[in-house]
């Protein structure tokens, strides 16, 4: 009756809510709402986004058990769709199950999709598998803030330490280093054989043999002497840098075993340019290709299509649409920047993005254009169940296997060619 628009056209607007606790009385209390209205699961329609983390997923565990219907709603369409009804930006949970009510009779009764996918959860842990990916990239961002941390305490503790460790002054070898030696004045009072012994067992080899060098450096250093807040700051960002990357380990590896028998694994990873963590968040964030009619509504998920604004006869504008999942987005930007780097293998996608460069488009927009075409690859090997065939796509692409042979003789250092303003607002 509540969506009945000739009786009550707004009526779903002031539906009563419930709020029930995320716990076994809170389980108990829903289950009771429901039953009032039928306990035949099958009778519901259940939608939910993909927030609340671990809450959320012991809801969707409980309600699949018992047998119900339940739906996924992305954020950004129910944020589209609060904005279009409301005309505003403020959320509350009541107002948002509102909306997803409304979205599910509408999916139901007029076939409008809002990206909504059924929610296929058989075990806990494939139905993690979205959640450890998060938990993979937010522990990459803690890692970048503590090496962050590490090199401003070095820029005035050991500032020449960049010039003898010039890839990376946070990796291992600096940081052990760092672990025995903590300042440039103990560090001169060290001999040669001692730092070698460590930047050895670092397997630092390149530098083990310029270790006289280091010394040099130290006896040389314009660093200030660290006062007793600084020695520990220092010391507790190393140990927070080893805990942090010890766990980011164990739980790559943990989703790597997950991922591993699923279906889609070995068709994502028939792509060139590949990676546990991609792989993970495709999958999860995929669901069940079958959703997706065609291959441009993948690319509009996947965030990686063109927008045109246009009046009449006239094309004002042509930019990359701002919207999609966003962690998907995320992967078909990273291995675009991948795959167009001088020490990567040429590919087709690098020959497809030389094409449009040589054309006369922007490094930056070729760049968006070719996560486009991984994503509409990626689309057409996941519908056929058929791994990845650069041959074929080489020749779908118009390219000869002369064209082939010269390309991976000879590649072109890409990334000089790229706008990096460009590329990283294409990117982010």
């Amino acid at each position: 009756m509540l969506f009945n628009a000739k009786r009550f056209p707004d009526g779903w607007k002031r539906a009563e809510t419930i709020h029930f606790s995320s716990d076994a009385k809170g389980f108990k209390q829903l289950q009771r709402y429901l039953d009032s209205f039928s306990t035949d699961p099958t009778q519901f329609l259940i939608l939910s986004e993909p927030t609340g983390g671990y809450y959320g997923l012991a809801l969707q565990m409980y309600l699949i058990m018992k047998g119900y219907h339940l739906l996924q709603v992305e954020n950004s369409a129910v944020k589209e769709y609060r904005e279009d009804i409301y005309g505003s930006e403020t959320k509350t949970d009541d107002t948002d199950a509102r909306l997803m009510a409304r979205m599910g009779f509408l999916h139901e009764w007029v076939g409008e999709e809002f990206s909504i996918q059924p929610i296929h959860i058989t075990t806990p842990d494939e139905s993690v598998i979205r959640l450890m990916s998060r938990d993979l990239v937010k522990l990459g961002k803690e890692i970048g803030r503590r090496k962050n941390q590490l090199h401003q305490i070095l820029a005035f503790t050991f500032p020449e330490l960049k010039t003898f460790f010039k890839d990376d002054i946070s990796g291992t070898a600096a940081r052990n280093l760092i672990k025995r030696f903590p300042t440039p004045h103990e560090l001169k009072k060290a001999s040669i054989k001692e730092i070698a012994q460590v930047l050895h067992a670092s397997h630092a080899y390149h530098h083990e043999k310029r270790a006289n060098e280091l010394l040099i450096l130290a006896q040389d250093s314009v660093g200030l002497k660290l006062v007793s807040h600084h020695l520990w700051r220092q010391a507790w960002i190393l140990e927070q840098l080893d805990v942090l990357e010890t766990a980011r380990n164990d739980l790559l590896s943990h989703l790597q075993q997950l991922t591993a028998p699923h279906p889609y694994a070995p068709i994502i990873e028939s792509l060139p340019a590949k990676s546990p963590i991609w792989t993970a968040t495709l999958i999860s964030m995929i669901g069940n290709i079958d959703r997706f009619h065609n291959y441009g509504e993948f690319r509009a998920y996947a965030g990686w299509y063109p927008k045109v604004a246009q009046s009449g006869t006239s094309v004002h504008s042509s930019s990359l649409a701002n919207d999609g999942a966003r962690s998907i987005r995320n992967v078909f930007g990273q291995m675009s920047q991948i795959l167009i780097t001088p020490a990567f293998k040429s590919t087709a996608f690098y020959a497809y993005y030389k094409r449009l460069v040589a054309r006369g488009m922007k490094p930056g927009n070729a760049l968006g254009h070719m996560a486009g075409k991984l994503a509409t690859v990626l689309y057409g090997c996941l519908k056929t169940m058929t791994p990845y065939d650069e041959k074929k796509h080489l020749q779908h692409l118009g390219f000869t296997i002369e064209a082939e042979t010269k390309l991976a003789i000879s590649i072109e250092i890409a990334s000089e060619l790229i706008d990096k303003d460009t590329l990283r607002n294409d990117i982010s």
